[in-house]
């Protein structure tokens, strides 16, 4: 991950058992950038895992069921404008994330 002047940064210190850090610097070594690049790299994509699992919605399989079934009996040619709005907001939401 290549520092650019324009970004805002930060620093991160943590200290870790000395087996921790051989085995993140083994990992590094073997696909090629520094240890803060890896560092960040994994970091990054776990952050993005926890907060998609965060934006899922979950629901009981009984809810499931009716909410398939009323987006199956739903007969609208044209989406609501909370419909829209909703679509709206999604796409902004996935976009920032």
């Amino acid at each position: 991950m290549s520092q650019n002047s324009e970004v805002s940064m930060s620093r991160i210190d943590a200290r870790i058992p000395l087996t921790v850090r051989e085995t993140i610097d083994r990992a590094a070594a073997l696909q090629g950038p520094t240890r803060t690049d890896f560092l960040i790299e994994a970091a990054l994509e776990r952050a993005g895992r926890v907060i998609a699992e965060q934006q899922l919605i979950r629901l009981p399989l009984r809810d499931q069921e009716l909410l398939a079934k009323a987006l199956a009996e739903e007969n609208v040619s044209e989406p609501s404008r909370f419909l829209k709005s909703l679509t709206s907001e999604y796409g902004e939401r996935v976009t920032q994330a």
